[in-house]
């Protein structure tokens, strides 16, 4: 249980960091935008230059949102991939391909055990 909190606590402080450089990079825009953009607008077209960065920002969202999902399937498909390696032993042999070595070993060891006879 105490992982789930302490997941869900570190999960929300970086929502609320995330959130504070969200709203600080705002900020910059619209004044780069106030500053820079608007005063070689024609009047009345600075609605204009706000839909461009919504609508940049918003490109960048999505993008972003692909390249984090496509980064953690990939994550998950190694982590698979590692924990299939540990069912194999140190040796690379697969737990079935020991036990039927084993097997043929103990055959092998009956079958000198009736020849000594």
């Amino acid at each position: 249980m105490f992982k789930t909190v302490l997941e869900k606590m570190v999960d929300l402080a970086t929502a609320a960091f995330g959130l504070a450089a969200a709203l600080a990079w705002n900020d910059l825009i619209k004044r780069a935008i106030d500053d820079f953009i608007t005063p070689h607008v024609p009047k009345g077209w600075g609605l204009l230059s706000q839909l461009v960065y919504a609508a940049a920002v918003t490109a960048l969202a999505v993008w972003v949102t692909v390249y984090l999902g496509r980064l953690t399937a990939f994550r998950k498909a190694k982590e698979r991939e590692k924990a299939d390696e540990r069912e194999e032993d140190p040796l690379g042999r697969t737990l079935e391909e020991a036990v039927v070595r084993a097997l043929r070993r103990i055959r092998e060891e009956e079958a000198e055990g009736r020849k000594d006879r």
